[in-house]
């Protein structure tokens, strides 16, 4: 397969790393707005795969369709904001579409939803492509990873998704580990919540806050509702739930920092003039903190990203958290990058290598729970992404093995 990575920042460069070693890829093409930066990237895989570098501007279709060009799939690692545009031009480039992440599941002007997106379904599945839609970590494994405990329950009761991490910086003041722009984004909308039988929203900050035992050496931390992709899908596919909800480690001093940007206007993305000249505020705040990308020698510590579940089997209640766990060393070790943008990045490569050797065989604009769960489960490790399952009245951990069968979900 040729495949086209639209952005070279922290989680593109992943990417690219990634597919360089992937089975049944044979040229990858770094795209991005800054070509300098794609040039950098291409020159890092150059000794792998046969790879060259572009100039491309994400938001816009025409550049796009021609890059896309002569590609069989397209992984787009930019802003959300531009998937839709993406999308149009997979199509017309007759190219396969992926994504690590949607604006959200809130409908909100001039953001892009993953409901959005899965209205593409009829049009992809006639051109015979794929849109893999949400394919990172979270959203991506820990939508499998709830279509897995799905197939082992009599009933599913409650999803949460939790993610956390220890991390200690070293030689800034502040920075934050992936995409400034769309963590300041899904920080701050309202967050979406499914409770026995419709979607609830709440308050940006101060919804569901707790403190969540994460498993070691991670251990507990606070959480915070936060919006996500992962609370606008799965109640679509189990809407017998009575909760779906997604809750994020927020440091204390991240959230008195949005709270301040939220006050002063710095979240928007609306222009405003500057002695004449249009400045988006967000984008300011984006350029004056550390490029994601550059973190990977600043950042120690672990990440946990995992999908909590409450069901009945065999007439017993169960709870179990199932889970992927790395380090920062980790991921400085396998792609020279930080720990979250290595675990957004990697699953996208795994995503392309079976749409190439025929595992991945849907079509159509597809969520990653409507996947069979266990060639993943079978195959993360090797991307040394391990998969474990925490009993949580056991209190033991243990690596989870895929199935000898695919349930439907």
């Amino acid at each position: 397969m040729r495949v086209l990575v639209l952005g070279a920042g922290g989680v593109g460069e992943v990417a690219a790393r990634g597919l360089a070693r992937a089975q049944g890829v044979e040229h990858v093409t770094v795209a991005d707005v800054r070509p300098e930066r794609a040039h950098e990237v291409v020159q890092a895989i150059r000794s792998t795969v046969s790879a060259s570098a572009a100039a491309v501007d994400a938001s816009d279709g025409e550049q796009v369709a021609r890059a896309a060009a002569g590609h069989d799939a397209v992984v787009h690692a930019g802003l959300p904001r531009h998937n839709l545009t993406v999308m149009e031009a997979c199509l017309e480039a007759g190219a396969h579409y992926l994504d690590m992440a949607s604006d959200g599941p809130v409908e909100l002007p001039g953001l892009v939803t993953v409901q959005q997106q899965m209205r593409y379904d009829e049009r992809f599945r006639a051109r015979s492509l794929i849109a893999l839609l949400g394919i990172g970590v979270d959203p991506g494994l820990t939508n499998i990873f709830a279509r897995y405990a799905s197939e082992d329950l009599d009933r599913m009761d409650e999803v949460v998704v939790y993610d956390g991490d220890n991390s200690v910086l070293r030689g800034h003041e502040f920075a934050l580990p992936f995409s400034p722009e769309t963590s300041i984004e899904e920080c701050l909308q309202p967050p979406l919540s499914y409770r026995d039988g419709r979607f609830v929203q709440g308050e940006p900050l101060d919804t569901g806050v707790e403190v969540f035992e994460f498993p070691r050496p991670v251990g507990p931390l606070t959480v915070r509702s936060v919006s996500h992709e992962e609370t606008g899908t799965i109640p679509l596919f189990w809407p017998e739930l009575k909760r779906c909800e997604f809750k994020y480690a927020l440091s204390d001093e991240y959230v008195a920092v949005l709270r301040v940007l939220k006050k002063l206007g710095f979240d928007r993305e609306e222009p405003v003039l500057v002695d004449g000249h249009p400045v988006v505020p967000r984008k300011v705040v984006a350029a004056l903190l550390p490029e994601p990308a550059r973190l990977a020698g600043e950042l120690e510590g672990h990440s946990c990203v995992g999908t909590w579940v409450k069901g009945v089997k065999d007439g017993q209640e169960v709870e179990q958290y199932i889970y992927t766990l790395s380090s920062h060393a980790d991921a400085r070790r396998l792609a020279g990058a930080n720990v979250t943008v290595w675990q957004a990045g990697t699953p996208p490569v795994l995503a392309v290598e079976m749409i190439a050797d025929g595992t991945i065989r849907e079509r159509g604009a597809l969520v990653p729970e409507q996947l069979d769960p266990n060639p993943w489960i079978e195959r993360l490790p090797a991307w040394g992404m391990p998969v474990y399952v925490w009993e949580t009245r056991l209190r033991t951990a243990t690596p989870l093995a895929p199935r000898s069968r695919g349930g439907a979900g």
